[in-house]
């Protein structure tokens, strides 16, 4: 009884096509993982698990649909509180809070200063909502996200 072992030639090929997809799906993961960990600790939590989801989707349809999916979500949340001058008075006091608290923490609180920066990215992001720009970018991915095509859609031309 003997093993049936492929050849070393067949293994490599096996590994080289697909070191890049295993190496953006433990980069992707590592980001959504560190971006669902901001959403309990200090850190722009939903910006990191967005990012997370793009870098996913640059090998993998599942992930086109959930980065559709959550960016359409945040933009909702985000366009319910900068549609309101209560909103945006309230965002603006908050940035301004964390972005102030993060420096000082990362300035003179060695022991938290990557806490501090996280909060006062986190702080800089909530204030980036606030650019007219950036607004109506918001407001148009909630109104109606984009339907972008996925690996599924595309006809495979060796069917």
């Amino acid at each position: 009884m003997g093993l049936n072992l492929h050849p070393l030639s067949e293994l490599l090929r096996w590994f080289g096509r697909n070191t890049k997809r295993l190496a953006v799906l433990l980069a992707g993961l590592g980001v959504l993982g560190a971006g669902v960990t901001m959403l309990v600790l200090p850190g722009p939590g939903f910006i990191v698990i967005i990012l997370g989801f793009a870098i996913l989707a640059t090998e993998f349809a599942w992930a086109e649909r959930a980065l559709d999916r959550t960016t359409s979500t945040a933009a909702a949340a985000a366009s319910k509180v900068t549609n309101n001058r209560a909103g945006k008075v309230a965002l603006a006091l908050s940035a301004l809070a964390m972005i102030t608290g993060g420096g000082i923490v990362a300035m003179f609180v060695g022991d938290y200063r990557l806490a501090g920066l996280s909060v006062a990215v986190a702080g800089v992001v909530g204030l980036a909502t606030l650019v007219p720009r950036v607004q109506r970018w918001i407001d148009g991915k909630a109104a109606r996200p984009e339907m972008v095509p996925t690996r599924d859609d595309v006809p495979d031309p060796t069917a």
